[in-house]
């Protein structure tokens, strides 16, 4: 799926947000979402003491940046102005950006692709519903090309934070750990290149979830440690606890926002800050540094830390080929991996829609269907295209062959139920891989199918013991 290519780290939060302590706090694919991210806090009305009458108080806001450096143990190499614009903008800096580098063509393939794997609702504008939720939702952003990081006015009522507030008199708390969040993401920038390292990526949603969850991650424990002063175990433990409730709170106040925009959102939050928080247990930032350098491959492992600490998911590359001669016809318009987050999502979204708002511990239980993307080792999708019509040729490739027989049993329930008549479909399982094909060249299956299965290779990743783990550990 094409997503919007946004370079920019941006912060949204729902328009009402409630009963959250004091804590700081997309694209289903690179290309569809880069710039999405769920966070809960907004720089508030002219009241507070980062910005005031418009205008932002610069020796607070100094003062916060010196403090985030100190606290994350990061120096910045070179300044980063920060600048306020109204929320019109700020939209309008991420439309440019959008129509940069994606043509209308491009983001209706991405909507028409998200709707055919189950990810999105048929007839989805994705251009449009993206727009919608950035405009109720931005609070601010670290834009790593100008190098500065864009504050926007009046993002959310302050009244909404008064029990934080409580908690620490007579600061600005939501605006200093928007603040110093976004802050995070620039010291990210100029230490790890965190911005290239999703570039490289850009074609696999799946690396990218992983890699933005751990910016995420990093970012919101460093903001909430910064405002609370600490992050001892009691502190962690209440902004994971906290993470939890956020797909029940989103849907409460977003209950408008399709499911396939929220939850990778949301992903990159509540996982991302448990993922984090176990390296930052373990040793502290040094350990959550070491991230960077041997960072997460899937967003299995971000789900399941111990798969990235303690023993390595075992994975797989997959080089899905062999379908060219009987479907010469059509030219390839994109390429992409899901991942075990994105399988997930099209199962709950499938099989009971109405979970938007469950806390992601419920989601397993509620779905029991979803257990099987535990057992994702690795996915490749094609999506090819002849004049307005498009193909999806997908292997999902799993640890087990039972695995792979159960998923194909699922998948195909859900492609019968969200595929109009029209629509072709097939699925095939082999082992503990599975071909799919979706679309007007799926009526070809049965010639490209034995070609595609002799021609694509699947190779296992190289298992070794993450740096993170192995700094913690003293080694």
């Amino acid at each position: 799926m094409f997503r919007f290519k946004q370079s920019k780290r941006a912060s949204i939060l729902p328009a009402r947000t409630a009963d959250l302590p004091v804590a700081d706090p997309v694209r289903p694919r690179s290309r569809l979402l880069r710039f999405i991210a769920l966070l809960i806090l907004a720089l508030c009305g002219c009241t507070y003491s980062v910005v005031h009458n418009g205008t932002v108080n610069e020796t607070k806001t100094q003062e916060i940046e010196a403090g985030i450096q100190r606290f994350r143990g990061l120096d910045f190499t070179a300044p980063v102005p920060l600048v306020l614009k109204t929320r019109d903008q700020a939209l309008e800096m991420m439309r440019k950006e959008i129509a940069r580098d994606h043509t209308e063509d491009q983001m209706r393939i991405g909507g028409l692709t998200g709707a055919m794997t189950g990810v999105y609702p048929a007839g989805m504008d994705l251009k449009s519903e993206t727009m919608k939720l950035l405009r109720s939702q931005i609070a601010g952003f670290y834009d790593p090309h100008e190098k500065q990081m864009v504050l926007v006015e009046g993002a959310i009522d302050a009244n909404l934070w008064s029990s934080a507030a409580n908690l620490i008199t007579h600061r600005d708390l939501v605006g200093e750990m928007l603040l110093s969040h976004e802050l995070t993401h620039a010291l990210q920038d100029q230490h790890f290149g965190i911005e290239q390292m999703i570039d490289r990526v850009k074609d696999n949603d799946d690396r990218d979830l992983a890699l933005k969850a751990v910016a995420e991650g990093d970012a919101t424990l460093a903001g909430y440690g910064y405002v609370v002063g600490n992050l001892d175990d009691a502190s962690i433990d209440s902004i994971v606890d906290r993470m939890d409730d956020l797909p029940r709170t989103f849907a409460a106040q977003s209950a408008d926002v399709p499911m396939g925009l929220s939850a990778p959102m949301i992903f990159q939050y509540a996982d991302g800050v448990r993922f984090v928080a176990e390296a930052y247990r373990r040793g502290g930032w040094t350990a959550v540094d070491a991230i960077y350098a041997d960072p997460p491959r899937a967003t299995l492992q971000v789900m399941h830390p111990e798969l990235y600490f303690e023993h390595r998911a075992q994975l797989v590359d997959i080089d899905l080929n062999g379908y060219q001669s009987a479907l010469k016809d059509w030219g390839k318009a994109d390429d992409d991996t899901y991942g075990a987050m994105l399988i997930k999502l099209i199962v709950q979204r499938n099989l009971q829609q109405n979970l938007q708002g469950a806390a992601n511990s419920d989601l397993a239980t509620a779905v029991p269907e979803t257990a099987v993307t535990e057992r994702w080792s690795g996915d490749r999708m094609i999506v090819l295209q002849k004049n307005d019509a498009l193909t999806v040729l997908w292997i999902v490739a799993f640890q087990d062959d039972a695995s792979a027989t159960r998923f194909g049993k699922i998948y195909t329930s859900i492609l019968d139920k969200i595929s109009a008549p029209e629509m072709a479909h097939r699925l095939q399982v082999r082992a503990s891989n599975v071909l799919i094909a979706i679309g007007d060249g799926a009526r070809q299956f049965d010639r490209f199918a034995p070609a595609i299965w002799h021609a694509s290779v699947v190779t296992p990743v190289a298992s070794t013991r993450s740096a993170a783990a192995k700094m913690a550990e003293g080694k």
